[in-house]
Formats: structure tokens, sequence, C-alpha cells
């Protein structure tokens, strides 16, 4: 639900739903590709957050390997039917806005 808290168990649903809406009528024809693009997504943020909170990698570090993340989940999306990449980088925003309080929380500085 829209309302359920972001949890790490979560993560990729909640990216791939507020992603989901900024799609609109082209979501069917990409849903199999953003499901697996926002796993990944949330994957990186939780190695990130996890990485970052034992002191395995710098806040400079954290923000090149979600810039990495979000390059390659573009990229994915863009090339499936056609997307363009405004359209692609508007729903990596939604997926990104929905999360930043819980990701930025954990990772106790702001990465989103």
């Amino acid at each position: 639900m829209a309302t359920d808290p972001v949890t790490s168990a979560n993560l990729g649903e909640k990216v791939f739903e507020a992603a989901k809406s900024s799609f609109g009528k082209k979501f069917s024809s990409i849903k199999h590709f953003l499901k697996g693009e926002s796993e990944k997504l949330a994957i990186t943020l939780r190695m990130i957050i996890e990485a970052s909170a034992s002191g395995d990698i710098s806040k400079a570090e954290a923000k090149i390997l979600l810039n990495q993340q979000k390059v390659a989940a573009t990229a994915v999306l863009t090339a499936a039917e056609g997307m363009t990449a405004a359209a692609v980088q508007a729903a990596i925003n939604a997926a990104l806005q929905a999360v930043k309080d819980f990701v930025n929380g954990k990772a106790g500085f702001r990465l989103l």
C-alpha cells in the first residue's frame, strides 16, 4: 500500500510503484524491465547504506555508486520499447523521491 512505511524489505517494491506511475500508458510494455531495474536500484541502495554504516565507503563513493546504478537503469529502460530518456529519468527520480527519507535516514547523510 502507498501508506505503508518504507523498509529494507520492501524498498524495491516502493521504487517500482513510484516509477510505475510515471510511465502511464507505456507501463505495460516495460513492466518486466522496470521490475528488474527497481530491484537492482534497491539492492544498490541497501549495499550503500550498509557499506556507509560500516565505514567501507565514503559519502562521495556512495554518491558515485548510486549515480552508476541510475545511469545503468536509465540505459536499460530507455532501450526498452523506445522510451525517451526524459520519461525514464522522470520515473527514476519519482522512484528515488519515494524512498528518499528512508534511505537518507539509514545512510546517515543526504544520499538522495
